[in-house]
């Protein structure tokens, strides 16, 4: 979380809480609900990365964009992350959330759709479309059941300067560095089963409680 934004919770520290604005799409887009135009994108790029360090999530399950003082839970239209994967030039891949983190991937999963989820450092994601054939490269049949075998790298420079994209790439302080050969099992899932099995609440607006009330 930023600093000015602390120190906004600082000094109104019991702002309402608001829900029915931002929704995170498949795609990993951040979408206006309110009163706007419904669906309008957010695409400023200072806007996308002030939004992308301020993403959280609470006990309950909740996601959030911290805006300020005030608090904006985020509906999700599947999951609270979208991954994507960038091919490195000594052939290995980079995961990242669609906030720009940079971390290893933990799991995977196809649901009923054939959508691909990644279970990653920060959480449970949905591998955004454009990189399934990029992910299909590393599939392959292993005793009967299918794998996705690849080289991850964390870099350790700045990862920003390593790929273009549209929110500034960043690495948590907890996350190591270095490659590794991962030999992932792709496990059937149902897409109505991913909340409660990831523990997160993609309609907060619904029975709301403000906890500052």
């Amino acid at each position: 979380m930023d600093d000015l934004v602390e120190k906004a919770l600082a000094r109104w520290p019991n702002v309402p809480a608001i829900a029915g604005w931002v929704k995170l799409s498949t795609q990993g887009d951040w979408l206006l609900t309110g009163p706007v135009p419904e669906g309008l994108t957010i695409s400023h790029p200072r806007i996308l990365n002030f939004m992308a360090r301020n993403y959280g999530c609470e006990s309950d399950g909740r996601y959030y964009f911290q805006n300020g003082p005030q608090k904006a839970y985020v509906h999700l239209a599947y999951t609270p992350w979208v991954y994507r994967i960038h091919p490195l030039e000594h052939g290995a891949l980079m995961l990242t959330t669609h906030t720009g983190l940079v971390c290893w991937p933990l799991g995977m999963y196809q649901d009923e759709q054939g959508r691909v989820l990644i279970e990653g450092e920060p959480g449970i994601g949905l591998l955004h479309s454009n990189d399934m054939d990029l992910l299909a490269k590393g599939l392959k049949e292993c005793q009967g059941e299918l794998v996705h075998q690849a080289s991850w790298a964390v870099p350790d420079e700045d990862p920003d300067t390593l790929i273009a994209a549209r929110t500034k790439l960043r690495r948590d302080k907890n996350t190591s560095t270095g490659l590794r050969d991962c030999t992932l099992k792709l496990v059937p899932i149902e897409s109505g089963t991913v909340p409660q099995r990831f523990q997160f609440n993609p309609n907060p607006e619904v029975n709301q409680q403000d906890p500052n009330s």
